[in-house]
């Protein structure tokens, strides 16, 4: 958590709240740090509590007032990566974790692209690797009807379920429907091999024939 105090003049001193965990999870720690300008350098000191930053920026600056608003926002900050941190660890988790996490799921995210541009580039690479027509009429047919459903959809946010039962309520044969399941599994391979996404959602997951199923 960083506070910064405002009213200041182009010398006054700044405070900024260093937030630190404590060993109660319901407990955070702040060291406050006075950032100021002596002889034309940037200098720093870190205090343990907030009156003596503020009695220390005032010899800086007789002036000095803390910025009420900001003491505000800097509170409810201070409170949200509490509650964040409590709830990551019920799971054994960090902040730390939880931002590598979000970071990769972004970015993978950037290098995805949608059902449709995945569908027109596979169609696209078989036509170049000589596939026969029957085949590419095929997959033509059988992707199109998944391109239609998932359209813009990024490749890398459709997850298993979605396809499951995107599958199931095709009204056509258990023949048919793991038919187009190994169609978009082999699309999907094709996305995990130029980097549109980290693992394949279809791989391995077949429907099993039984009496009286469709």
């Amino acid at each position: 958590m960083h506070r910064t105090i405002s009213r200041r003049t182009q010398t006054s001193p700044t405070i900024g709240g260093n937030g630190i965990a404590g060993s109660d999870t319901n407990q955070l720690n702040l060291q406050f740090v006075v950032k100021y300008r002596e002889a034309a350098k940037h200098k720093q000191k870190v205090f343990e509590t907030e009156d003596e930053a503020i009695q220390f920026a005032r010899t800086q600056n007789p002036n000095f007032r803390p910025d009420p608003i900001q003491e505000t926002e800097a509170q409810a900050s201070a409170c949200l990566l509490l509650e964040c941190t409590n709830k990551l660890r019920a799971h054994g988790k960090t902040v730390a974790d939880a931002t590598d996490f979000f970071v990769q799921h972004l970015m993978s995210n950037e290098k995805s692209c949608t059902a449709r541009e995945l569908v027109d580039e596979f169609l696209t690479a078989k036509q170049k690797e000589a596939a026969s027509q029957f085949d590419l009429d095929d997959l033509r047919s059988r992707l199109a009807t998944f391109s239609k459903r998932f359209n813009n959809h990024l490749v890398e946010t459709i997850t298993s379920a979605q396809i499951d039962d995107w599958l199931r309520a095709l009204n056509v044969s258990i023949v048919t429907r793991n038919h187009y399941r190994r169609l978009i599994m082999r699309a999907f391979t094709f996305a995990v091999q130029r980097g549109y996404t980290n693992s394949n959602p279809v791989f391995g997951r077949f429907v099993v024939s039984r009496a009286g199923n469709c």
